[in-house]
């Protein structure tokens, strides 16, 4: 619980610095659009903490597809295509 509750400070702390960022950009360049940019590294920083641990769903791929797991997680990793069967 400590743990999450670090994490979540972090977060907090992280979120703040970058949009504090994004305003100190907005305020030099007078140009509010970068606010938008900055804002959507939000969900990355957030993933970025959040991977302390292996995805769940992840996890569960790579124990169902066992040793065949390398190649099917990248096949399942790359952008869709029609035809593509994992």
């Amino acid at each position: 619980m400590i743990l999450y509750l670090e994490a979540l400070a972090a977060l907090a702390l992280s979120l703040s610095l970058l949009m504090t960022g994004a305003w100190m950009v907005q305020q030099r360049t007078g140009n509010s659009g970068w606010i938008d940019t900055i804002w959507s590294l939000r969900p990355g920083l957030h993933n970025a903490v959040r991977t302390s641990a292996d995805d769940p769903r992840h996890a569960a791929f790579t124990r169902e597809w066992g040793v065949d797991a390398p190649r099917r997680m990248f096949v399942f990793l790359l952008p869709p295509h029609k035809g593509v069967v994992t």
